[in-house]
Protein backbone atom coordinates (compact mmCIF):
# COMPACT_ATOMS: atom_id res chain seq x y z
CA UNK A 1 0.00 0.00 0.00
CA UNK A 2 2.41 2.33 -0.99
CA UNK A 3 6.34 3.33 0.10
CA UNK A 4 4.85 3.93 3.79
CA UNK A 5 6.80 0.72 5.75
CA UNK A 6 3.83 -1.56 7.35
CA UNK A 7 3.70 -4.14 9.39
CA UNK A 8 1.35 -6.75 10.98
CA UNK A 9 1.95 -6.06 15.04
CA UNK A 10 0.55 -7.53 18.22
CA UNK A 11 -0.37 -4.24 20.15
CA UNK A 12 -1.45 -3.22 23.60
CA UNK A 13 -1.25 0.02 25.79
CA UNK A 14 1.33 -0.22 28.91
CA UNK A 15 -1.42 -2.24 30.95
CA UNK A 16 -1.06 -4.94 28.68
CA UNK A 17 -4.95 -5.22 28.55
CA UNK A 18 -6.71 -5.04 26.02
CA UNK A 19 -4.32 -6.75 23.20
CA UNK A 20 -5.08 -6.55 19.51
CA UNK A 21 -3.42 -7.48 16.02
CA UNK A 22 -3.42 -4.19 14.15
CA UNK A 23 -1.68 -3.00 10.51
CA UNK A 24 1.06 -0.60 11.62
CA UNK A 25 2.18 2.07 9.35
CA UNK A 26 5.52 3.73 10.15
CA UNK A 27 5.83 7.00 8.32
CA UNK A 28 8.97 9.19 8.74
CA UNK A 29 7.73 12.69 7.93
CA UNK A 30 4.88 14.25 7.26
CA UNK A 31 4.64 13.49 3.21
CA UNK A 32 4.30 9.79 4.59
CA UNK A 33 1.44 10.75 7.44
CA UNK A 34 -0.31 12.15 4.52
CA UNK A 35 -0.03 9.11 2.29
CA UNK A 36 -1.02 6.84 4.95
CA UNK A 37 -4.19 9.20 6.04
CA UNK A 38 -5.19 9.14 2.65
CA UNK A 39 -5.73 5.91 1.75
CA UNK A 40 -6.83 4.41 4.84
CA UNK A 41 -10.28 4.40 6.05
CA UNK A 42 -10.19 4.03 9.33
CA UNK A 43 -7.18 4.64 11.77
CA UNK A 44 -5.59 5.71 15.05
CA UNK A 45 -2.18 7.72 15.59
CA UNK A 46 -0.40 5.77 18.30
CA UNK A 47 2.72 7.50 19.94
CA UNK A 48 4.77 5.39 22.51
CA UNK A 49 2.21 3.36 23.39
CA UNK A 50 1.94 4.87 27.17
CA UNK A 51 -1.62 5.13 27.73
CA UNK A 52 -2.78 2.40 30.04
CA UNK A 53 -5.94 1.29 27.91
CA UNK A 54 -7.46 0.93 24.30
CA UNK A 55 -6.79 4.43 23.50
CA UNK A 56 -4.67 4.21 20.50
CA UNK A 57 -5.96 0.78 19.76
CA UNK A 58 -7.29 -0.13 16.26
CA UNK A 59 -7.29 -2.66 13.46
CA UNK A 60 -5.21 0.22 11.49
CA UNK A 61 -2.24 2.22 13.23
CA UNK A 62 -0.39 5.02 12.36
CA UNK A 63 2.52 5.62 14.40
CA UNK A 64 3.76 8.81 15.10
CA UNK A 65 7.55 7.81 16.48
CA UNK A 66 9.26 8.61 13.20
CA UNK A 67 8.22 12.15 13.42
CA UNK A 68 11.00 12.18 16.38
CA UNK A 69 13.23 15.87 15.30
CA UNK A 70 13.16 18.73 17.26
CA UNK A 71 12.85 21.63 14.95
CA UNK A 72 13.30 24.81 16.77
CA UNK A 73 14.77 25.80 20.18
CA UNK A 74 14.76 28.74 21.74
CA UNK A 75 17.09 29.49 25.35
CA UNK A 76 16.11 32.88 25.92
CA UNK A 77 12.31 33.23 25.58
CA UNK A 78 11.95 29.04 26.12
CA UNK A 79 9.91 28.47 23.07
CA UNK A 80 10.18 24.75 21.74
CA UNK A 81 8.71 23.44 18.36
CA UNK A 82 8.86 19.85 17.76
CA UNK A 83 7.45 16.69 15.61
CA UNK A 84 4.77 15.08 17.63
CA UNK A 85 6.72 11.70 18.43
CA UNK A 86 9.53 13.49 19.93
CA UNK A 87 9.83 12.19 23.56
CA UNK A 88 9.48 14.07 26.71
CA UNK A 89 13.18 12.43 27.89
CA UNK A 90 14.61 13.62 24.55
CA UNK A 91 13.62 16.83 24.90
CA UNK A 92 14.63 17.03 28.99
CA UNK A 93 18.57 16.97 28.44
CA UNK A 94 18.01 20.23 25.76
CA UNK A 95 15.97 22.43 27.53
CA UNK A 96 17.20 21.55 31.73
CA UNK A 97 20.86 22.96 30.33
CA UNK A 98 19.64 26.16 29.41
CA UNK A 99 17.39 26.31 32.65
CA UNK A 100 14.27 25.57 31.52
CA UNK A 101 11.41 22.54 32.18
CA UNK A 102 8.17 21.59 31.11
CA UNK A 103 5.00 23.72 32.89
CA UNK A 104 3.25 20.41 33.16
CA UNK A 105 4.77 17.34 32.40
CA UNK A 106 2.88 13.82 34.12
CA UNK A 107 4.56 10.87 36.00
CA UNK A 108 6.68 9.34 33.13
CA UNK A 109 8.79 11.32 30.76
CA UNK A 110 8.99 8.06 27.38
CA UNK A 111 5.65 9.52 26.18
CA UNK A 112 5.35 11.66 23.07
CA UNK A 113 4.29 15.22 22.70
CA UNK A 114 1.69 14.36 20.75
CA UNK A 115 0.26 12.10 22.95
CA UNK A 116 0.59 14.97 25.49
CA UNK A 117 -1.57 16.97 23.61
CA UNK A 118 -4.00 14.43 22.37
CA UNK A 119 -4.69 13.15 26.15
CA UNK A 120 -3.72 16.87 27.74
CA UNK A 121 -2.27 15.41 29.77
CA UNK A 122 -1.80 16.64 33.78
CA UNK A 123 0.88 16.54 36.44
CA UNK A 124 0.93 17.19 40.13
CA UNK A 125 0.27 21.08 39.98
CA UNK A 126 -2.75 21.00 38.17
CA UNK A 127 -4.36 24.18 40.36
CA UNK A 128 -1.53 26.16 39.67
CA UNK A 129 -0.46 25.41 36.20
CA UNK A 130 -3.69 23.23 34.72
CA UNK A 131 -3.03 21.15 31.50
CA UNK A 132 -0.36 20.58 28.87
CA UNK A 133 -2.84 22.66 26.63
CA UNK A 134 -2.55 25.89 29.10
CA UNK A 135 1.37 26.38 27.54
CA UNK A 136 0.51 25.00 24.18
CA UNK A 137 1.03 27.45 22.05
CA UNK A 138 0.20 25.86 18.65
CA UNK A 139 -0.10 22.59 16.83
CA UNK A 140 0.24 21.22 13.09
CA UNK A 141 -3.04 19.06 12.99
CA UNK A 142 -3.23 16.43 9.72
CA UNK A 143 -7.29 16.23 9.24
CA UNK A 144 -8.53 13.74 6.94
CA UNK A 145 -8.10 14.76 3.48
CA UNK A 146 -4.48 14.99 4.23
CA UNK A 147 -3.99 18.56 4.54
CA UNK A 148 -2.65 20.02 7.44
CA UNK A 149 -4.00 22.71 9.59
CA UNK A 150 -2.06 25.12 12.01
CA UNK A 151 -4.27 25.82 14.68
CA UNK A 152 -3.54 27.98 18.05
CA UNK A 153 -6.16 30.29 19.94
CA UNK A 154 -6.39 32.98 17.43
CA UNK A 155 -6.10 30.38 14.18
CA UNK A 156 -8.98 27.40 14.48
CA UNK A 157 -9.19 27.58 17.86
CA UNK A 158 -12.53 25.45 17.73
CA UNK A 159 -10.35 23.45 16.18
CA UNK A 160 -7.39 23.24 18.25
CA UNK A 161 -9.49 22.79 21.85
CA UNK A 162 -11.06 20.24 20.62
CA UNK A 163 -7.17 18.27 19.52
CA UNK A 164 -6.39 19.10 23.24
CA UNK A 165 -7.89 15.97 25.34
CA UNK A 166 -9.74 14.61 21.58
CA UNK A 167 -7.86 11.41 21.97
CA UNK A 168 -6.85 11.34 18.71
CA UNK A 169 -9.91 12.00 17.29
CA UNK A 170 -9.42 15.28 15.17
CA UNK A 171 -6.40 14.30 13.24
CA UNK A 172 -2.82 13.10 13.81
CA UNK A 173 -0.68 15.80 15.06
CA UNK A 174 2.13 17.02 13.17
CA UNK A 175 3.85 19.33 15.28
CA UNK A 176 3.52 21.68 18.02
CA UNK A 177 4.84 24.53 19.93
CA UNK A 178 4.95 24.79 23.62
CA UNK A 179 6.38 27.27 26.39
CA UNK A 180 8.55 26.13 29.26
CA UNK A 181 8.80 26.98 32.82
CA UNK A 182 12.71 28.87 33.53
CA UNK A 183 14.19 26.58 36.86
CA UNK A 184 17.07 27.72 38.77
CA UNK A 185 17.44 24.23 39.70
CA UNK A 186 16.94 20.66 39.10
CA UNK A 187 17.10 20.03 42.82
CA UNK A 188 13.19 19.62 44.44
CA UNK A 189 12.49 20.67 48.07
CA UNK A 190 10.33 17.66 49.02
CA UNK A 191 7.82 17.67 52.04
CA UNK A 192 6.13 14.13 53.79
CA UNK A 193 2.91 15.04 55.34
CA UNK A 194 0.79 11.76 56.87
CA UNK A 195 -2.70 10.93 56.79
CA UNK A 196 -3.75 8.57 59.21
CA UNK A 197 -6.92 8.23 57.71
CA UNK A 198 -8.74 9.57 54.81
CA UNK A 199 -10.28 12.68 56.52
CA UNK A 200 -6.70 13.95 57.26
CA UNK A 201 -5.42 12.81 54.05
CA UNK A 202 -8.21 15.51 52.69
CA UNK A 203 -7.39 18.23 55.51
CA UNK A 204 -3.02 17.54 54.62
CA UNK A 205 -4.59 19.09 51.16
CA UNK A 206 -6.54 21.94 52.37
CA UNK A 207 -4.03 22.98 54.73
CA UNK A 208 -1.23 22.94 51.98
CA UNK A 209 -3.23 24.28 48.91
CA UNK A 210 0.09 26.70 48.18
CA UNK A 211 2.28 23.98 47.58
CA UNK A 212 3.41 23.97 43.82
CA UNK A 213 3.02 20.51 43.77
CA UNK A 214 1.09 17.74 45.94
CA UNK A 215 -0.12 14.29 45.36
CA UNK A 216 -0.67 11.52 47.75
CA UNK A 217 -0.56 7.92 47.87
CA UNK A 218 -3.33 6.19 49.59
CA UNK A 219 -3.15 2.42 51.56
CA UNK A 220 -6.23 0.93 50.47
CA UNK A 221 -6.08 -2.41 52.33
CA UNK A 222 -5.92 -0.38 55.73
CA UNK A 223 -9.52 -0.11 57.76
CA UNK A 224 -11.07 0.85 61.00
CA UNK A 225 -9.34 4.04 62.35
CA UNK A 226 -6.75 3.65 59.74
CA UNK A 227 -9.17 3.96 56.84
CA UNK A 228 -7.26 5.37 53.81
CA UNK A 229 -4.30 6.64 55.31
CA UNK A 230 -1.44 7.74 53.35
CA UNK A 231 1.26 10.05 52.68
CA UNK A 232 1.23 12.88 50.89
CA UNK A 233 4.28 14.32 49.08
CA UNK A 234 4.35 18.48 48.40
CA UNK A 235 7.61 19.65 46.54
CA UNK A 236 8.88 23.24 45.22
CA UNK A 237 11.66 23.80 42.99
CA UNK A 238 14.68 24.58 44.98
CA UNK A 239 15.15 28.50 44.91
CA UNK A 240 19.62 27.78 45.20
CA UNK A 241 20.82 27.63 41.85
CA UNK A 242 22.47 24.29 41.03
CA UNK A 243 23.44 21.70 37.95
CA UNK A 244 21.58 22.08 35.10
CA UNK A 245 21.95 18.88 33.75
CA UNK A 246 20.19 15.95 32.96
CA UNK A 247 21.77 12.99 34.90
CA UNK A 248 21.77 9.20 32.88
CA UNK A 249 20.28 7.39 35.44
CA UNK A 250 20.48 3.60 35.72
CA UNK A 251 17.09 1.72 35.26
CA UNK A 252 16.19 -1.47 36.73
CA UNK A 253 14.73 -4.11 33.71
CA UNK A 254 11.85 -6.34 34.56
CA UNK A 255 12.71 -9.03 31.81
CA UNK A 256 10.17 -11.36 32.23
CA UNK A 257 6.69 -11.08 33.08
CA UNK A 258 6.02 -11.91 36.84
CA UNK A 259 3.73 -15.40 38.01
CA UNK A 260 0.21 -13.74 38.20
CA UNK A 261 -0.12 -15.10 42.03
CA UNK A 262 2.79 -13.00 42.97
CA UNK A 263 0.38 -9.70 43.46
CA UNK A 264 -2.33 -10.87 45.85
CA UNK A 265 -4.58 -9.10 48.56
CA UNK A 266 -1.54 -10.56 51.29
CA UNK A 267 1.31 -8.96 49.27
CA UNK A 268 -0.64 -6.11 48.35
CA UNK A 269 -1.14 -5.70 52.20
CA UNK A 270 2.51 -6.15 52.99
CA UNK A 271 3.41 -3.74 50.41
CA UNK A 272 1.57 -1.06 51.35
CA UNK A 273 2.59 -1.39 55.37
CA UNK A 274 6.01 -1.16 54.20
CA UNK A 275 5.74 1.90 51.84
CA UNK A 276 3.64 3.33 54.77
CA UNK A 277 6.76 3.14 57.40
CA UNK A 278 9.53 3.99 54.67
CA UNK A 279 7.87 7.19 53.28
CA UNK A 280 8.09 9.08 56.99
CA UNK A 281 7.12 12.50 57.37
CA UNK A 282 9.90 14.95 57.01
CA UNK A 283 11.46 17.56 54.43
CA UNK A 284 14.35 15.95 51.94
CA UNK A 285 16.16 17.47 49.08
CA UNK A 286 15.65 15.16 45.54
CA UNK A 287 16.61 15.64 42.37
CA UNK A 288 13.64 16.09 39.82
CA UNK A 289 13.80 13.12 38.03
CA UNK A 290 13.16 11.39 41.44
CA UNK A 291 10.23 13.88 42.51
CA UNK A 292 8.07 13.49 38.78
CA UNK A 293 9.61 10.26 37.38
CA UNK A 294 10.01 7.65 39.73
CA UNK A 295 8.24 4.92 37.79
CA UNK A 296 11.06 5.58 35.42
CA UNK A 297 13.39 3.88 37.41
CA UNK A 298 12.22 0.19 36.20
CA UNK A 299 12.29 -0.20 33.12
CA UNK A 300 8.73 -2.37 31.93
CA UNK A 301 7.65 -2.43 35.29
CA UNK A 302 4.08 -3.34 33.96
CA UNK A 303 5.77 -6.61 33.77
CA UNK A 304 5.11 -7.10 37.35
CA UNK A 305 1.42 -7.84 36.57
CA UNK A 306 2.62 -11.22 34.95
CA UNK A 307 0.95 -11.57 31.72
CA UNK A 308 -2.95 -11.04 32.26
CA UNK A 309 -1.97 -6.92 32.64
CA UNK A 310 -3.54 -5.29 35.02
CA UNK A 311 -6.61 -2.35 34.85
CA UNK A 312 -5.85 1.50 35.93
CA UNK A 313 -9.06 2.99 37.02
CA UNK A 314 -8.56 7.04 37.45
CA UNK A 315 -11.40 9.35 38.27
CA UNK A 316 -11.49 12.62 39.08
CA UNK A 317 -14.26 13.92 41.46
CA UNK A 318 -15.60 17.26 42.50
CA UNK A 319 -14.54 19.53 45.17
CA UNK A 320 -17.32 19.53 47.09
CA UNK A 321 -18.48 15.74 46.96
CA UNK A 322 -14.59 14.19 46.73
CA UNK A 323 -14.54 12.99 50.19
CA UNK A 324 -17.56 11.20 49.78
CA UNK A 325 -17.09 9.86 46.34
CA UNK A 326 -13.75 8.93 47.55
CA UNK A 327 -14.99 7.05 50.95
CA UNK A 328 -18.15 5.53 48.64
CA UNK A 329 -15.16 4.18 45.95
CA UNK A 330 -12.70 3.11 48.81
CA UNK A 331 -15.64 1.16 50.97
CA UNK A 332 -16.56 -0.74 47.41
CA UNK A 333 -13.13 -1.70 47.01
CA UNK A 334 -12.76 -3.33 50.51
CA UNK A 335 -15.91 -5.28 49.34
CA UNK A 336 -14.80 -6.73 46.97
CA UNK A 337 -12.28 -9.51 46.04
CA UNK A 338 -10.23 -7.02 44.09
CA UNK A 339 -7.03 -4.87 45.81
CA UNK A 340 -4.88 -2.01 43.77
CA UNK A 341 -1.15 -2.41 44.22
CA UNK A 342 -1.04 1.30 43.43
CA UNK A 343 -3.05 4.33 44.42
CA UNK A 344 -2.19 7.69 43.69
CA UNK A 345 -4.11 10.91 44.32
CA UNK A 346 -4.08 14.43 43.13
CA UNK A 347 -5.88 17.58 43.49
CA UNK A 348 -7.22 20.04 41.03
CA UNK A 349 -8.31 23.52 39.98
CA UNK A 350 -10.23 25.25 37.60
CA UNK A 351 -9.83 24.53 33.99
CA UNK A 352 -10.16 26.87 31.05
CA UNK A 353 -13.48 26.69 30.01
CA UNK A 354 -11.98 26.39 26.44
CA UNK A 355 -10.94 22.97 27.46
CA UNK A 356 -14.05 21.10 26.75
CA UNK A 357 -12.05 17.51 26.90
CA UNK A 358 -9.56 18.38 29.52
CA UNK A 359 -9.85 15.61 31.98
CA UNK A 360 -9.30 17.62 35.51
CA UNK A 361 -12.33 19.19 37.25
CA UNK A 362 -12.01 21.44 40.32
CA UNK A 363 -11.41 18.52 42.81
CA UNK A 364 -9.65 15.54 43.18
CA UNK A 365 -8.53 12.32 41.54
CA UNK A 366 -7.45 9.08 42.46
CA UNK A 367 -5.69 6.51 40.59
CA UNK A 368 -6.35 3.08 40.91
CA UNK A 369 -3.76 -0.10 39.57
CA UNK A 370 -5.83 -3.34 39.98
CA UNK A 371 -4.37 -6.54 38.56
CA UNK A 372 -6.75 -8.09 35.95
CA UNK A 373 -8.74 -10.66 37.59
CA UNK A 374 -11.94 -12.41 36.71
CA UNK A 375 -13.51 -10.24 38.96
CA UNK A 376 -12.28 -6.72 38.16
CA UNK A 377 -14.78 -5.79 35.09
CA UNK A 378 -17.91 -6.85 37.56
CA UNK A 379 -16.05 -3.99 39.89
CA UNK A 380 -15.17 -1.52 37.34
CA UNK A 381 -18.89 -1.24 36.48
CA UNK A 382 -19.61 -0.73 40.47
CA UNK A 383 -17.01 2.12 40.66
CA UNK A 384 -18.31 3.47 37.60
CA UNK A 385 -22.02 3.73 39.15
CA UNK A 386 -20.32 5.27 42.63
CA UNK A 387 -18.34 8.21 40.04
CA UNK A 388 -21.45 8.61 38.31
CA UNK A 389 -23.51 9.33 41.37
CA UNK A 390 -21.19 11.77 43.15
CA UNK A 391 -20.81 13.67 39.02
CA UNK A 392 -17.65 12.56 38.18
CA UNK A 393 -15.58 11.25 35.37
CA UNK A 394 -12.92 8.78 34.22
CA UNK A 395 -9.66 9.31 32.22
CA UNK A 396 -9.83 8.17 28.56
CA UNK A 397 -6.01 8.15 28.39
CA UNK A 398 -6.13 5.63 31.59
CA UNK A 399 -9.54 3.76 30.28
CA UNK A 400 -9.57 0.00 29.27
CA UNK A 401 -13.33 -1.32 30.43
CA UNK A 402 -15.74 1.54 31.43
CA UNK A 403 -18.80 2.44 30.41
CA UNK A 404 -18.65 4.53 27.52
CA UNK A 405 -20.58 7.72 29.03
CA UNK A 406 -18.24 7.98 31.79
CA UNK A 407 -15.47 10.26 29.68
CA UNK A 408 -18.38 12.52 29.54
CA UNK A 409 -17.28 13.06 26.11
CA UNK A 410 -19.00 12.00 22.72
CA UNK A 411 -15.98 11.58 19.78
CA UNK A 412 -18.80 11.95 17.65
CA UNK A 413 -19.77 15.44 17.96
CA UNK A 414 -16.17 17.13 17.10
CA UNK A 415 -13.92 14.45 15.74
CA UNK A 416 -13.62 13.20 12.07
CA UNK A 417 -15.17 9.85 11.37
CA UNK A 418 -11.79 8.56 10.31
CA UNK A 419 -10.52 8.91 12.76
CA UNK A 420 -13.14 7.44 15.50
CA UNK A 421 -15.95 5.65 13.32
CA UNK A 422 -13.88 2.20 15.42
CA UNK A 423 -14.84 3.14 18.39
CA UNK A 424 -18.49 3.49 17.74
CA UNK A 425 -19.49 0.40 19.76
CA UNK A 426 -17.66 2.37 23.27
CA UNK A 427 -19.70 5.41 22.34
CA UNK A 428 -22.43 6.37 24.73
Amino acid sequence: MGPVPKSKKKLSGWANFPAIEADVFEPQDAAGVGYVVKHTSSIIARGNGKSYGDASLSPVVLSTLGLNRILHFDPDKGLITCEAGVLLADILPVILSAGWFFHVTPGIKSITVGGAIASDVHGKNHPAKGCFSNWLISVELMIGDGSIVLCSRDENPDLFWQTCGGMGWTGVIISATFQLMRIQSSVMRQQTVHGANLEQLFAAFEENNDAGYAAAWIDTTAGLKNFGRGAVHFAEHDSAPSSLIWPETKTKNIRFFAPSWILNPLSIRAHNAIYFNKNKPGVKYVHMDDYFYPLDRITNWNRLYGRRGFVQYQFCIPEEKAFDGFKSVLEAIRKSADTPFLSVMKRHGERPPEAIHSFPIKGYSLALDFPRTRTILSLVEILDDIVWQFDGKIYLTKDACSNAKMGRVDPGSFGEPKFWSLLKGRIG
